[in-house]
């Protein structure tokens, strides 16, 4: 089966996530994980290196020589989250012959996923303010990433000859996806259900491979 690996990208916040070819050193890496823990714990206006560097047992210093300030941390930390979800995603879906698949459980999968991130939730939670901006009037960039993470499935896909979809049409139909995922991520309620599996499953079939039949007939 062909690989579902993503192609390389062209949009900086995606190269930016996917740019962890090689893993951080260990240090680097218990510093992530109990940042990450703090913002969960605390939530971010509160976070702060010196609760980092006690919760390890570390010194400042030793922070320092990762990360040089706060939000060099946080934004680590945010983007080691990022890179996380999108090989999961990855690896949810590789099992998965058809792009009709791929597509649904994709979406099954990301839902169930954001729904339970405990940093996000926490975030979500107490601190709107800090995270809303970004995923909505100035969701540009998590959109741009998002559209180009999905496009990459569609377009070799169409490499291969088993999608008439020209690169625009591809790009319409991720942005459409990722649009999606987002708003129902930010806002679960609704009429169509989507508050288990089964239900987001359903979505997608109903909705969303039509969708990509439709756009995918020759004309």
């Amino acid at each position: 089966m062909a690989s579902t690996a993503p192609v390389p990208p062209r949009d900086p916040l995606l190269a930016r996530i996917l740019g962890e070819s090689d893993p951080p050193p260990e240090t680097s890496e218990r510093i992530l994980d109990a940042a990450a823990e703090q913002v969960e714990h605390f939530g971010v206006r509160r976070f702060t290196l010196d609760d980092v560097a006690r919760r390890l047992g570390i010194s400042r210093v030793t922070i320092y020589r990762y990360f040089p300030k706060r939000d060099a941390l946080v934004e680590a930390v945010v983007l080691r989250e990022l890179h996380r979800f999108l090989r999961a995603i990855d690896t949810a879906v590789e099992p998965y012959e058809t792009l009709e698949e791929r597509l649904v459980e994709g979406v099954v999968f990301a839902l169930s996923y954001l729904r339970g991130h405990r940093l996000l939730g926490r975030v979500l939670r107490t601190e709107p303010e800090l995270i809303l901006p970004a995923l909505t009037v100035r969701a540009d960039r998590v959109l741009a990433a998002g559209r180009e993470f999905i496009a990459g499935f569609a377009l070799r896909e169409a490499e291969r000859g088993g999608l008439a979809l020209r690169k625009e049409e591809i790009e319409g139909l991720s942005e459409l996806l990722a649009r999606s995922v987002l708003s129902f991520v930010l806002t679960p309620d609704s009429v169509l259900g989507m508050r288990t599996d089964a239900e987001v499953r359903d979505f997608a079939e109903r909705y969303l491979t039509p969708i990509l039949r439709t756009v995918s007939t020759p004309r």
